[in-house]
């Protein structure tokens, strides 16, 4: 009998606790008339705010304009779902697949997200309760600025936040869509106004969910890192951010193109779609279906890489002059590349001299120098291609700062995940992200080591957006980059500071890339 009483209470209980748990209201966030309700990601008062807009839908007549601050249509706020991604093919979707295949997993288990031109939204992470206002992170996506979207299962900000941030992450126009240039069009870089949108509405907006607004960080990787070298350029986005991540970025050093051959592809395909003319007629164009105008840019814009351009709103001169004269935001920056940016790239047949004879006329001698300790072909144009699109550039944008007075740290990714696609791959672009993050895919061989290294990294990159520094009692000390003493963080099976492994390419293939 007693049993029975103690099983009847025990049950009575379960079924009190799950009452309770089931009614457990939402996390909510009142802002501006309207009442948020997010999703609570059980870590002890953590939630997630998904989906939120930051600017009106981009579409029909306000596509190539200037983002328009969101209006509220009601008093609530579902944002317990992640918004479409912004427009694009599924190339991105193809790049992920091709991952995993690699590290012998099922394609399959990345599904193709939906897209939309609607699409400027955010999302949000905080962490449990904290009695002062946090630092914030805002996460600016990669993919060529042609693909990608702001909820890639690599960017949810739940286990970084428990390190003490608010992490947000952005969506922004993307190809003709955010980096269009026409005749009649006054300016070209929309994707950058939606950014300079985003980072006002932090600013605005994220007290309430327990940021500080004076201590935003900006971080990205590959073209996302290269829009924050624009940022850190603008003068649109002066003020809006405090220090800034740049990781596998700082490819827009090699000034890609110009207003005027942007105005030229915009031209062309403006008539691709029917419309001709000195100025292209912008109605028609602005009523052209999105997907139609995605597939006539296929072909105009085919090998093409949507780089901001001179338009005299978000950006007045070319990067590289601002660079050089040392016109950008005085903030502290934290760089870095990862070993094997451009391996999964390779194509055959490998030409080593013929790469020289087009990138580094009369200096072969000097970089062949430089890679005399590596026999392995593909692993020197490997080393090659990596330098001269990522690691030379941020060893030049590191220097620069530097030399101006301002703090810059750089660290060298090289960690190689077990297994085939390690094998393969080697520290890949990108590879470094699940460790920022915290969230390594199922399909990615994880093992303690990169468990270590995952903390490790989460732990320097929430100290920098924390106090604009990396450096943390218990950690191995990085260093700040120096001309007297030019030391990076290494970043793989161990972690301290060391010479940068490729700075001797570096100084023979961009002089200005070493330090001075």
């Amino acid at each position: 009998m007693n049993g029975g009483r103690r099983f009847l209470a025990t049950a009575l209980l379960a079924l009190i606790a799950a009452h309770t748990l089931a009614a457990a209201p939402a996390p909510r966030v009142a802002l501006d008339g309207v009442t948020i309700e997010g999703i609570d990601t059980g870590d002890g008062g953590g939630a997630a705010f998904l989906g939120i807009p930051f600017a009106e839908p981009p579409v029909g007549a306000r596509r190539w304009t200037a983002p328009s601050a969101w209006q509220p249509r009601s008093t609530t706020l579902d944002a317990t779902r992640f918004a479409p991604g912004c427009l694009q093919d599924e190339r991105m979707v193809g790049w992920y697949r091709d991952l995993v295949r690699a590290f012998d997993g099922d394609p399959a288990s990345v599904p193709a997200p939906s897209f939309s031109e609607d699409c400027l939204y955010l999302n949000v992470w905080r962490p449990g309760a904290s009695k002062a206002p946090l630092p914030v992170l805002v996460w600016i996506h990669g993919g060529s600025n042609k693909g990608g979207w702001s909820s890639e299962p690599n960017y949810a900000g739940k286990k970084l936040a428990r390190e003490g941030l608010v992490v947000v992450s952005i969506a922004y126009r993307l190809g003709v869509f955010g980096f269009m240039s026409l005749p009649g069009l006054p300016e070209s870089n929309f994707a950058l106004q939606d950014q300079i949108a985003a980072l006002r509405w932090v600013k605005q907006n994220i007290a309430a969910f327990g940021g500080d607004a004076s201590g935003v960080t900006v971080a990205g990787e590959s073209s996302g890192a290269n829009n924050i070298a624009y940022l850190l350029a603008s003068p649109a986005a002066r003020g809006l951010f405090h220090r800034a991540i740049m990781q596998s970025g700082a490819s827009v050093l090699n000034d890609r193109g110009s207003r005027e051959e942007a105005l030229a592809r915009g031209t062309s395909l403006a008539a691709a779609l029917g419309q001709t003319g000195r100025t292209p007629p912008l109605d028609a164009l602005r009523a052209v279906d999105g997907k139609s105008l995605l597939a006539a840019a296929a072909t105009v814009y085919a090998g093409h890489y949507f780089d901001p351009v001179v338009d005299g709103v978000t950006v007045t001169e070319p990067l590289p002059q601002s660079v050089q004269k040392g016109q950008l935001a005085p903030v502290p920056l934290l760089i870095g590349t990862n070993a094997d940016e451009w391996r999964m790239y390779l194509e055959r047949p490998l030409d080593e001299a013929g790469w020289l004879r087009k990138n580094a006329p009369g200096r072969e001698t000097a970089v062949r120098a430089a890679l005399a300790t590596d026999q392995d072909p593909a692993r020197r144009i490997d080393r090659l291609e990596t330098a001269r699109n990522f690691t030379c550039n941020s060893l030049r944008l590191a220097g620069a700062l530097a030399r101006g007075g301002q703090r810059a740290w750089v660290y060298h990714f090289s960690r190689v995940r077990e297994g085939i696609g390690g094998e393969r791959l080697r520290a890949y672009h990108g590879a470094e992200i699940p460790y920022v993050f915290g969230t390594h895919d199922a399909w990615l061989p994880t093992d303690a080591k990169d468990h270590a290294l995952s903390g490790a990294m989460m732990g320097y990159w929430s100290r920098f957006a924390r106090a604009g520094d990396p450096n943390g009692e218990s950690a191995p000390r990085w260093p700040q980059w120096s001309a007297d003493r030019p030391q990076a963080m290494a970043l793989g099976n161990t972690v301290g500071a060391a010479a940068h492994p490729e700075l001797s390419l570096c100084t023979a293939l961009m002089p200005d890339s070493g330090p001075r």
